[in-house]
């Protein structure tokens, strides 16, 4: 471990509105350098003197234990609470030291990684420079004080090597601890280079050869670490390292002893790593990575920049990360900001998931396309066509979620779609998609869409012309007529802005015309217009899941359905089946629908589904 206190300046700011952030100081209050401390054993949480956090780990209570440079602390609720270690100076003599023992009659000198045994809820802790692998057993109440034993190794300030009876074994500044189900321990024995495990009573070398660096993958003592750090169980027959000096993460096959690459570039100095959802994270430096199995990334902070920034992921500062973890309970990373003595809290972002079809993606020139997007965890949207000779619609933007445009030449023309959120982007690309003609003399074909079908009457629905075969005349008629015409349209415009001033349901009929010919449609019933306005188009009170859906859909946030239609862009509505909150797909074909729900209170609800074939 590398104890050099940093000293340069590191740029303060005060954290933006919370809605805002992915990254926040949980605990702690931030300081450079090490030394400080409460004289209090029970701190708020943004209070705590921590110095020099390395390891965290969360029991099977939501609560986290933290270790810093003398203490064992839990983070239960609002408070940060010293159950084990000096509760005082840590410089002074008599802070630290190799004591069991209840609560503060302990000492540890600079321990480090921490785990909980998910069967005990007891916490397993490597006190890196007493050598010594520790236990505390679980927290119970306030009243209850921890109680510290030593379970492997022999206290050396110098570190060995001893395989053998635990009572008889060496580490050498050991740094990070995993647990797996039946209880059994893997230590990173970062001064042997090596990776141990603890179980029947026994130590044993798994992988690496005992004092010897070097980069090789290869089974037990054929592999070679430089200074592993932090380390992670995909699962009881997997483990993640951080293979910190060779600027690598490996993976280790438990069963076997298998040593393999898994992240052999761009990394500059891990210390740790944890996979989530498919994705592994790494702490890296000033930075939290992430690895989909083919990119690895900035996910927060900066590449090569210390700093102190809470806020949005890209932009926030982190001084020298050393260990993390992700806590499930709220889809976050909790990671230990040495230099500044503070724990960061960083919220788990999965990358968007985005897709979009066209309403017809064979046109005549002038003529409208509904580009229709079916997104999920995306707060933004970039959309791009190739080449430019493209007009865009009604007021439509490139940053619609939904986008309406035609065509003034013809061709091929190519469209992206760029869905992000705040810790990552989405991009799909679908090339030479829309295929542009010039046919004349035919007569139109009328075709037209809405972007919104079940509005209140404040909100303002564009209505789009659609149709084939370039009309030069159009006649909007919508009945009952208590609807307003905004934003200079009329009747007669290609497209309209409408305002509904009355509940209910209303038709829609658009007559069009060219030098051929005419032709009309009619959607019947078309706009709903919900009599009770708080609940109509409350996207975000209702969750379709899964969207995209193949067969079936779940709705959550409805108590009780009473009807469900399925409205598709050329606006043909089908009533489908459902069973409680499930709902049968089985009668639509593969395209993106508008979902309207009624439930047994008169609320009108409305999301956007893909259906995939």
């Amino acid at each position: 471990m590398n104890k050099t206190i940093l000293t340069c300046t590191l740029a303060l700011c005060s954290a933006g509105a919370s809605f805002a952030q992915n990254v926040t100081t949980y605990a702690g209050k931030q300081y450079l350098g090490s030394g400080d401390y409460n004289s209090t054993s029970n701190n708020n949480l943004l209070d705590e003197l921590f110095s020099y956090p390395l390891g965290i780990a969360v029991d099977n209570n939501n609560r986290m234990w933290v270790t810093d440079q003398h203490n064992i602390m839990i983070l239960d609720g609002s408070l940060s609470r010293i159950r084990g270690g000096f509760l005082g100076d840590p410089t002074v003599p008599g802070a630290i030291g190799i004591d069991n023992g209840t609560a503060t009659v302990s000492r540890f000198n600079t321990p480090q990684g921490v785990e909980v045994n998910r069967n005990t809820n007891d916490l397993y802790i490597v006190d890196t420079d007493n050598a010594l692998i520790r236990k505390g057993t679980q927290f119970v109440n306030v009243s209850n004080g921890t109680v510290f034993s030593t379970v492997a190794g022999n206290y050396s300030f110098a570190g060995d090597h001893v395989d053998g009876l635990t009572s008889a074994a060496y580490f050498s500044t050991p740094t990070d601890i995993a647990i797996n189900s039946a209880g059994e321990m893997y230590i990173c024995d970062f001064g042997n280079e090596v990776i141990r495990k603890i179980s029947g009573g026994r130590v044993s070398t798994i992988a690496g050869k005992p004092k010897t660096s070097g980069d090789a993958i290869g089974a037990g003592t054929d592999a070679r670490f430089y200074a592993p750090t932090g380390i992670f169980l995909e699962s009881d027959d997997y483990m993640l390292i951080a293979d910190r000096n060779n600027k690598k993460i490996k993976r280790l096959n438990l069963k076997t002893n298998e040593v393999t690459e898994v992240i052999s570039s761009g990394l500059n100095m891990p210390s740790d790593v944890v996979a989530v959802n498919g994705r592994i994270f790494v702490a890296d430096q000033y930075c939290i990575k992430v690895f989909d199995g083919t990119t690895l990334k900035v996910y927060a902070g900066q590449e090569m920049e210390m700093g102190y920034y809470d806020g949005a992921a890209k932009d926030a500062k982190f001084g020298l990360i050393n260990l993390f973890t992700y806590r499930k309970a709220d889809s976050a990373f909790y990671i230990c900001d040495q230099v500044n003595n503070v724990i960061r809290r960083l919220t788990l972002q999965d990358p968007p998931s985005v897709s979009f079809v066209a309403n017809k993606t064979a046109v005549n020139v002038s003529q409208t396309v509904a580009l229709v997007s079916s997104a999920t965890r995306t707060t933004s949207y970039t959309w791009s066509i190739t080449p430019n000779t493209y007009t865009l619609q009604s007021g439509s933007k490139l940053t619609d979620k939904d986008l309406y445009v035609s065509f003034s030449a013809t061709g091929s023309y190519t469209v992206t779609l760029v869905a992000a959120n705040s810790s990552d982007k989405t991009t799909v690309t679908k090339l030479n998609y829309i295929n542009v003609s010039n046919t004349s003399n035919l007569k139109p074909v009328c075709d037209f869409t809405a972007d919104v079908v079940t509005p209140n009457n404040v909100q303002t629905v564009r209505m789009f012309d659609l149709s084939d075969n370039n009309p030069t005349a159009w006649q909007w008629t919508i009945a009952p007529a208590t609807v307003s015409y905004l934003n200079a349209t009329t009747s007669t415009s290609k497209n309209i802005d409408v305002k509904f001033n009355a509940f209910g349901q209303y038709s829609v009929t658009l007559k069009v015309t060219n030098a051929i010919g005419t032709d009309q449609k009619t959607k019947t019933n078309y706009i709903t217009v919900a009599a009770n306005a708080n609940k109509s188009l409350a996207k975000s009170w209702i969750t379709l899941f899964p969207n995209p859906a193949t067969d079936k859909i779940t709705v959550k946030g409805i108590d009780v359905i009473e009807h469900v239609s399925a409205i598709a862009v050329n606006g043909t509505t089908t009533n489908l089946p459902f069973s409680g909150n499930e709902v049968d797909l089985s009668n639509l074909a593969a395209g993106v629908y508008f979902i309207s729900i009624k439930d047994n209170a008169g609320g009108l609800f409305q999301a956007k589904l893909m259906v995939n074939p």
